[in-house]
């Protein structure tokens, strides 16, 4: 073979040696029939699963709102058939393995990482805990006595008064309201056993929303572990729940909590859906307004100020299709008037003229992230998660996070422009000691009396 002919045939071997060793995302069937994404990630030594299964109390008056959250905490530790309760967490200990279970007001969340050569025997233990939880008795006892006395600590906490007002200023009476913030002892007192039972088994089907597996593995051995998985569970798929969009009116309301210790501030208002995910142009808008202390809501009202110790800006999701954007944190209650029209005159020229400073920096680090995130299972995992409950190609996850460039000042100007709110059309919560703290706010004692504000 000639020196030429042999460069080419090395560089051939090394293009395609670069190609076979790169991440892939495509879509598959189970032997089963279960539907799945693999997003193969070569020479991965661990398997990561995510799975999604909609839920359907956050629109259901019936239900318990604690009993989702006690079942997805404890299910895994109060036993199954074959199971005591607490073996599993030996058994993920002795495999160096990670699995819980969550929830929010759209989905049940299950998530597994496991080296690949225990998954088999993870998963059997999982597919059990599923098909057959036991909620051993004591086990329950202690899971719910621990929410209660979460929940009474909680119970006056600012924080929590506020964004209670804030979900029924959004949501007034709707049932999805009571998914949010949990402030109903009777309720974490008075959940039974059977109610979690009940709800597990009407959630965990074989036919979930989503479901991703993430690792070096092939579609074969994929298929195989996702019947595994979801051997014996209940075959009828439960749609998606259709929730409320939540549109919080403008306004000021001070809750006077004679017994806070200091006062907060919660400023929201309603955000549109970005169609595109990772959503570059609102980090680097939250980036803008409060990073590690500093931003410009910060540099307002921490360092001119001195009227707080951190204020964040986030843009938060009361569910997939209803986001917001919170600002919010503790205030010096002698300055609680100056805090908020400094926030509010801040954003609303921030609005009117987006500031751009930062975002090299801001872009070079971020795709230093999203490089990690390609060949990370758990991390790519999760992006292919969101991809496909927030209905996107999951085709093209793997661009999306192979670049920030398309983060450009435009990009950034035509989001606040279009999708974040007008200053004037805030909602501004505060709670206080002192009830004279905000002028000219509506003055309530108790978060539902929003309801009577005049808000507009």
């Amino acid at each position: 073979m000639s020196k030429a002919l042999l460069a080419a045939a090395t560089l051939a071997l090394h293009v395609a040696v670069a190609h076979a060793a790169s991440p892939s995302i495509d879509e598959h069937l189970s032997p089963g029939g279960a539907r799945f994404v693999l997003a193969s990630v070569p020479e991965a030594e661990d398997l990561v699963i995510q799975v999604a299964w909609p839920v359907e109390w956050a629109v259901d008056r019936i239900v318990n709102q604690v009993t989702p959250i006690l079942a997805t905490t404890s299910q895994f530790a109060s036993g199954a058939e074959g199971h005591h309760p607490g073996d599993f967490f030996d058994l993920l200990e002795d495999a160096y393995a990670e699995a819980r279970l969550t929830v929010d007001q759209d989905f049940a969340y299950g998530t597994l990482l496991s080296p690949l050569g225990d998954a088999e025997d993870v998963l059997a233990a999982v597919n059990a805990h599923l098909r057959t939880p036991r909620f051993d008795r004591v086990w329950f006892r202690r899971y719910r006595d621990s929410f209660s006395d979460f929940l009474e600590e909680k119970q006056h906490d600012p924080s929590t008064l506020a964004y209670d007002a804030i979900y029924w200023a959004a949501f007034g009476d709707h049932p999805f309201r009571r998914t949010a913030v949990f402030r109903d002892l009777d309720a974490a007192r008075n959940v039974a056993r059977s109610d979690l039972a009940s709800w597990a088994a009407a959630t965990y089907t074989s036919a979930p929303h989503a479901l991703i597996v993430a690792g070096d593995v092939d579609a074969v051995t994929a298929g195989r572990l996702v019947d595994l998985l979801l051997h014996g569970l209940p075959g009828k798929p439960v749609p998606p729940a259709t929730h409320p969009v939540g549109v919080p009116k403008g306004g000021r309301v001070l809750i006077h909590a004679p017994d806070a210790e200091d006062s907060y501030a919660a400023i929201i208002g309603a955000v549109t859906v970005p169609g595109e995910w990772p959503r570059h142009h609102d980090g680097f808008i939250q980036w803008t307004l409060s990073h590690s202390g500093g931003g410009i809501l910060n540099e307002a009202v921490r360092g001119s100020l001195r009227a707080a110790y951190f204020i964040e800006a986030e843009v938060g999701v009361f569910h997939y299709d209803s986001h917001f954007l919170l600002i919010h944190g503790s205030v010096d209650t002698a300055k609680v008037s100056a805090a908020v029209e400094d926030l509010l005159q801040v954003y609303d020229k921030y609005t009117k003229s987006p500031s751009i400073e930062g975002m090299e920096q801001f872009r070079s680090r971020t795709q230093e992230t999203l490089k990690r995130t390609r060949s990370d299972p758990v991390e790519l995992s999760i992006a292919a998660l969101r991809a496909v409950l927030r209905g996107h190609d999951v085709s093209v996850t793997l661009e999306r996070l192979a670049s920030a460039e398309w983060l450009t000042p435009e990009v950034v100007r035509d989001r606040v422009g279009e999708g974040y709110p007008d200053a004037g059309d805030l909602l501004v919560v505060v709670v206080s000691p002192d009830a004279d703290a905000l002028p000219g706010a509506c003055v309530i004692e108790a978060p539902k009396e929003v309801l009577e504000c005049d808000l507009k």
